[in-house]
């Protein structure tokens, strides 16, 4: 595996530890059960990407041990949506996935050997994960029935 694929892959990871504090942090603050079911279901899609990841990180050697600065750092960005509106969180999440996140998960795949099919997959389920957040939160900024079906049709083990 190649050099560039493994940085990619522990950022990925690092995402992922990020978006469950963040996730995490914002179902302690949700108003209702509506609010609750749709950072319970963000929540879960981060803790399924994470494991998902695991034993291919640990056969490539990378750590998987929890970053306590990244931790804090999604405490920060959850602590700063306290503010607003249900809709101004997910506008923020939106433009975060869009600008940031998603490119760099995206890029995982382009730099994955075909050859490793365990790879392969998470490099292409990590995208699926990534653009389903994206979906979601413009469906909840746009009001749509469902909103989180994209998350809940990727998990293994939906809420």
């Amino acid at each position: 595996m190649n050099k560039k694929f493994k940085e990619c892959l522990l950022e990925v990871y690092l995402g992922e530890q990020a978006g469950e504090m963040i996730f995490e942090s914002m179902l302690t603050m949700s108003e209702d059960d509506n609010q609750r079911y749709i950072f319970s279901n963000m929540l879960q899609l981060e803790t399924e990407g994470k494991a998902i990841m695991r034993p291919l990180l640990v056969k490539l050697g990378i750590p998987i041990e929890e970053n306590k600065s990244l931790r804090n750092q999604g405490l920060e960005i959850a602590e700063s949506f306290k503010g607003m509106s249900f809709k101004e969180q997910f506008e923020n999440i939106y433009q975060s996935v869009k600008n940031y996140y998603l490119p760099q998960y995206e890029e995982l795949s382009t730099l994955v050997d075909e050859e490793d099919s365990e790879a392969c997959f998470i490099a292409n389920f990590m995208g699926e994960h990534e653009r389903s957040i994206l979906l979601a939160s413009e469906n909840i900024i746009k009001d749509k029935p469902n909103p989180v079906q994209p998350i809940r049709d990727l998990l293994r083990f939906p809420i």
